[in-house]
């Protein structure tokens, strides 16, 4: 019965979804595309019906969506437009974060007002010294004599910049000695000190507004400071990754479904008169088809199971970081692939598959990448050790 409810309340949010994806997301999305602008009516729609407090537990007023609805609303919105997607699943990978300190006051305030639609939230975690290993910060906090924090820290590439009420920093602890010891933070947009740099054109994602922020001698109360200092890279490690890695990798497997969905739709529309034959009568493009469906399936089973496991609390590492490969290498083929069947149609901008193609591209350069996640889990396999 437990499981029919679950189902049921799974449904229903859906259903919401999909009226907010008819109403708003879906068409904002090309222009969104073709203007770089910030998707802001589509983030204020899924604000109001609850959708910024869905993976926040009910008792602090949200959703108390589970990993396996998380990872179908991310699919549904990537599914028509990647750069609203993208802030979402920024936005709940900050929240998950905030959620290890959800028994400090200053905390719960700021998810409180996440849940009810208030503030939009981002992570600004990545610094040009460490690259793609965002949980390992090279910036490093002075701690003052009244108790609180004074950071100077570059961050690259903070989607949501400029547009985000809340930002979730990290960096070394005041008395670290390596970047291992780190803390996580919350600061406010208005916050002294906080300047936005200039937001570069981008291939694919043109909308998530995605710039550098410098932090000069930014002042950080101690109510701010998540958990207790040095807590940062466990809170990477058991709240930021698996919800990071799900959040992403179904970025990614949404992109391959939209890929997968107009290449059909193009295929069974496209006739040749001079032999009157449809393209869908070839055997070549009927195989690259099927090909196409199994690594769309392929690639959102293994996320399921994902979820799953971290429902029942049995998720193990390897799985963790081998999900984000999957989805990547499942976007990269159907894009190859939607070329093929699909032409110049695929290739030109008035279509939507040039969209998706150029969206597809982005997994592969988000930390941690493909390449740092491979070498991860060699290690583990290999019994080498390793600093995640």
């Amino acid at each position: 019965m437990d499981n029919i409810v679950k189902q049921s309340y799974k449904s229903e949010i859906l259903d919401i979804l999909a009226d907010v994806i008819a109403d708003y997301i879906s068409p904002n999305a090309r222009d969104i595309d073709q203007t770089g602008n910030f998707p802001k009516e589509n983030i204020d729609a899924l604000a109001k019906e609850g959708f910024l407090g869905l993976i926040i537990p009910e008792d602090i007023g949200g959703l108390g969506g589970s990993p396996s609805l998380y990872k179908d609303v991310v699919i549904e919105i990537a599914k028509v437009c990647a750069s609203t997607a993208m802030i979402y699943v920024q936005h709940t990978s900050a929240v998950s974060i905030l959620l290890y300190g959800a028994h400090q006051p200053y905390i719960r305030e700021c998810l409180d007002k996440i849940a009810k639609g208030e503030y939009l939230a981002t992570i600004a975690l990545s610094e040009p010294e460490s690259g793609v290993y965002f949980f390992l910060p090279v910036s490093q906090v002075s701690l003052k004599c009244d108790g609180s924090f004074s950071l100077s820290a570059k961050k690259s590439m903070v989607t949501s910049a400029g547009e985000a009420d809340l930002y979730v920093v990290n960096s070394r602890s005041s008395n670290s000695k390596n970047s291992l010891q780190s803390n996580f933070y919350v600061l406010t947009k208005d916050q002294k000190g906080i300047y936005v740099g200039e937001m570069p054109k981008l291939m694919g994602l043109r909308g998530n507004n995605s710039a550098p922020i410098e932090m000069k001698d930014c002042r950080i109360e101690s109510k701010a400071l998540i958990g207790n200092e040095g807590d940062g890279f466990k809170i990477s490690r058991e709240k930021l990754l698996p919800i990071g890695q799900l959040g992403i990798s179904a970025l990614q497997v949404g992109i391959a479904k939209a890929i997968y969905r107009e290449s059909v739709e193009y295929v069974k529309n496209r006739f040749y008169i001079h032999n009157e034959k449809s393209l869908a009568s070839f055997q070549s493009i009927q195989q690259i088809i099927a090909e196409m469906k199994i690594e769309c399936d392929r690639a959102e089973r293994s996320l399921e199971y994902m979820a799953c496991q971290m429902e029942k609390g049995k998720l193990d590492m390897v799985t963790l970081l081998e999900i984000k490969i999957i989805a990547c290498e499942a976007v990269l083929k159907l894009a190859n692939l939607c070329l093929k069947v699909c032409g110049g149609y695929a290739y030109s901008a008035h279509s939507s598959l040039e969209r998706y193609i150029r969206d597809s591209k982005a997994g592969t350069v988000l930390g941690p990448t493909p390449e740092l996640l491979k070498e991860l889990i060699g290690k583990i396999i290999l019994d080498i050790p390793a600093s995640i």
